[in-house]
């Protein structure tokens, strides 16, 4: 009948079924408890993504006026050397060298000069150039330089029994109107009068101007912002390009959404410089200092909307 290790043996051989059935079974509820698990935490990343993306879209600004302001003062002219003129602290501002030179420019303009004026100084001595100084509620100016000439007047000044007088009337004043464009230069300190007196100036006007160097007060006025806007829009129509934004911390900073501003920026803007391929927040520079001695300086201002603001098919395209 042969030897009995060829025989067969059913229960044995069931045995050796059931043992392998189980082991399989085993690995299987392993395997799937494994994939139960990575399910999980690719749901748990993708439900707190969407959490985050949801949180993020909250506190976005819509689209509207006040978000185009904020956008206004984003940089986009690419500046690669800058110098500071003026003060030390309050008073002084970043001019963009990169294209400023003596021979391009025939005259210079400092617009409030109430309690200092280095401005003029420094740019009397690194230009050679005639220097106008405007301010109607001093009765001289802060700062003498040998080509400096000072103007008792405001521009559209509110006070009363002084001499105002539209920036128009103020370059005719200095007797500088015929000069070929971009061959001026103008600071602008004067108090919230920046923004009538930009608004009503003709655009041919501002093109006479190579670089402006204005301090935009009242940020936080939201019924004000159509007006503001219609400002930044007539610099952008005139071409000029925001280069530098620095904050003044006397007065705090102006927050909605996730877009924030000082509610005094000093900004440059120059009409000469490239086009940035894609604007971006303002950056804090090497040069600037705090208006308010002391205190710390405004950093992390936000204009520009992050990726989740922007149309699908603005994410994977360059404009």
């Amino acid at each position: 009948c042969g030897s009995s290790s060829k025989f067969y043996s059913p229960t044995k051989s069931r045995t050796s079924q059931i043992t392998n059935f189980d082991m399989y079974s085993f690995r299987a509820a392993q395997l799937f408890l494994l994939f139960e698990q990575i399910y999980a935490a690719a749901l748990l990343r993708k439900t707190t993504a969407g959490a985050n993306a949801i949180q993020q879209l909250a506190e976005q600004l819509p689209r509207g006026v006040t978000r185009e302001l904020f956008q206004s003062f984003s940089i986009c002219g690419s500046c690669n050397t800058w110098k500071r003129f003026g003060e030390e602290n309050d008073g002084g501002y970043l001019l963009c060298m990169d294209s400023l030179n003596a021979s391009d420019l025939k005259a210079a303009y400092s617009m409030g000069v109430q309690k200092h004026d280095k401005f003029s100084l420094d740019v009397y001595k690194a230009f050679d150039v005639p220097v106008f100084q405007y301010d109607c509620t001093v009765s001289h100016p802060a700062q003498i330089c040998d080509k400096c000439k000072f103007f008792p007047a405001c521009l559209s000044s509110k006070f009363e029994g002084k001499t105002s007088w539209t920036l128009k009337e103020a370059i005719e004043q200095s007797n500088f109107t015929d000069v070929p464009d971009r061959s001026l230069l103008m600071k602008m300190d004067i108090e919230r009068g920046e923004w009538p007196t930009l608004l009503e100036a003709d655009v041919s006007l501002l093109k006479k101007f190579r670089q402006l160097l204005i301090e935009f007060h009242g940020l936080w006025k939201e019924k004000q912002h159509a007006k503001f806007l219609q400002v930044m829009q007539k610099l952008k129509s005139a071409g000029f390009k925001v280069a530098h934004v620095h904050g003044n911390n006397f007065v705090g900073t102006y927050r909605n959404g996730r877009f924030m501003l000082p509610r005094a920026v000093e900004v440059t803007l120059d009409a000469s410089l490239p086009l940035l391929e894609k604007c971006h927040d303002p950056n804090y520079e090497l040069l600037d200092r705090p208006n308010k001695i002391g205190d710390t300086d405004i950093v992390g201002m936000h204009t520009e909307p992050n990726m989740l603001e922007l149309p699908v098919e603005a994410k994977h395209h360059k404009h």
